[in-house]
């Protein structure tokens, strides 16, 4: 009996270690070093453009940079970790395009929010975008989708470079860029330039969720009874790429009515 409560206190004293470990791993990677970096950013900033507002925008931006690189590292000390390559990858394909771009388009209502007065950085949504969105290439070397390994149980790229730079479900990640790019570069001196990709990268990224929980339900039940998977994972690739392809379609016709709109009624 005595031998039992110095086991259980034991293992009690190992989950408190375990989570203390967990608090400063997540203090130091989430929140210390990106502060400190964006802290030292600011400064940088601040004293090559001597401008108040913008160097706080580019902190803000650096900030959300680091945090996101950083991530990763913190990420090997979850329960559940997101960079499993298990079976996650296809859920993960859908959640770091979208979340990342709306995060990037987040940056602008919080820095006016923050801002004194009327300050306005117009071209901080197309920089946050332009500088933020890498990490999805830095995300999805760690979460490929090109074919699943049964002998590994993890997914892999395709075999060679050449192949996976002409997948179409990779192709579309750099046509997805070059239009957003395109729109906020366009529509930056209206102010309201990050409202409209901010909408419709919720919408489609709630509908993309949506359509992908039956067939990744699948491919993860065959992959649990050995079944072959080809069929369906070549489904969610199309999928993917027409809900992209979707969403790069309704910016590109928006774009115009929107410069137009601002322009003459507001």
């Amino acid at each position: 009996m005595k031998s039992n409560k110095i086991a259980s206190s034991d293992e009690k004293l190992t989950k408190a270690t375990e989570l203390l470990w967990k608090v400063w791993w997540f203090s130091f990677y989430l929140i210390i070093v990106p502060s400190l970096i964006a802290v030292v950013g600011f400064f940088i900033y601040f004293f090559i453009g001597k401008d108040l507002i913008v160097s706080v925008g580019l902190s803000i931006i650096t900030f959300m940079f680091v945090l996101l690189f950083f991530y990763k590292a913190f990420d090997k000390y979850r329960k559940n970790p997101f960079f499993s390559n298990k079976v996650n990858n296809l859920s993960a394909r859908i959640d770091i395009i979208f979340l990342i771009t709306i995060l990037a388009l987040i940056v602008t209502p919080i820095f006016v929010l923050f801002a004194p007065g009327d300050n306005d950085f117009e071209l901080l949504p197309l920089i946050s975008f332009s500088i933020l969105y890498n990490i999805v290439y830095y995300y999805y070397y760690f979460q490929p989708i090109g074919f699943y390994d049964p002998e590994e149980e993890r997914f892999n790229h395709a075999v060679s470079s050449s192949q996976i730079v002409r997948q179409p479900y990779n192709i579309i990640i750099f046509i997805n860029y070059i239009v957003h790019i395109v729109f906020l570069s366009y529509t930056f001196n209206t102010r309201v330039s990050w409202l409209f990709p901010l909408i419709w990268n919720i919408v489609f990224y709630v509908v993309s969720r949506l359509f992908s929980v039956k067939i990744c339900k699948n491919i993860t039940n065959s992959i649990d009874s050995k079944k072959p998977i080809l069929v369906d994972l070549t489904i969610f690739k199309k999928k993917f790429v027409k809900s992209i392809l979707g969403l790069l379609f309704v910016l590109l016709i928006q774009m115009p009515f929107v410069i137009v709109i601002v322009y003459f009624y507001i």
